[in-house]
């Protein structure tokens, strides 16, 4: 399997960012880290290598993306809850604008990327799907927090919204979008494990927005309590 590192300068995040690359060949999967995690969760918990077959048969390719939560949303010591959407906004234009770019022109892939994520990693996934679609194939996410409440309580604002899946899709007025949405490979797995409450909730209320605005290719899969959220 082609393995290779990557580390650059971010004039969105004005720092250096970090991922590796698995394979060249086939569909882009970005994966985004859980909560607290860097770019190398994705081998050092043994995705990459349950994904191997299909990595070394040229069907996929990973890209495992670096993560700054730790000082953006799931920063709990800081009080200034605006810095930390707009370090999550920065965040959103460094993966869209810079990273994604990049993959794009090096790797000249023959199908849109499917953004992948577990935990907090399935709320970007989701989060940057449900903003751009139209970039991508679609997005697997699982055990996911999709309402932006959860991370900064009752503060309310633009970038709340726009950082907050489920309320953009109950909210969405653009058919453009819509349309987009209806046409793209949507998956979300939940388990009724130990902590699965709230991932439980938010994948039930975000699958339930979808429908509600004539979304239907959207899959739903509610695990038994066999599973729990770790």
């Amino acid at each position: 399997m082609e393995v290779r590192y990557y580390k650059w300068y971010s004039y969105n995040l004005n720092r250096d960012m970090e991922y590796k690359v698995y394979g060249e060949q086939g569909i882009p999967f970005f994966y985004f880290p859980t909560q607290y995690q860097r770019f190398y969760e994705a081998e050092n918990r043994g995705i990459i290598h349950e994904l191997a077959k299909y990595i070394e048969e040229g069907k996929l390719f990973v890209i495992a993306v670096d993560s700054i939560d730790s000082e953006s949303l799931s920063n709990t010591t800081y009080w200034d809850k605006r810095k930390r959407l707009e370090l999550q906004e920065a965040y959103h234009n460094y993966f869209t604008n810079e990273l994604y770019e990049v993959i794009k022109k090096e790797y000249n892939p023959y199908s849109l990327p499917v953004l992948f994520g577990m935990s907090f990693g399935a709320y970007q996934a989701m989060n940057f799907f449900i903003r751009r679609p139209m970039l991508y194939k679609g997005v697997f996410a699982l055990s996911g927090i999709y309402n932006i409440r959860f991370f900064i309580n009752d503060y309310y604002d633009d970038l709340s919204y726009l950082n907050s899946p489920i309320d953009q899709i109950r909210l969405m007025n653009n058919d453009y979008y819509l349309d987009i949405y209806r046409h793209k490979k949507i998956v979300m797995v939940v388990s009724s494990g130990a902590y699965e409450e709230s991932s439980i909730n938010d994948t039930y209320d975000l699958q339930q927005s979808f429908l509600h605005r004539e979304i239907l290719n959207v899959e739903a899969y509610y695990w038994t309590s066999d599973y729990p959220h770790d």
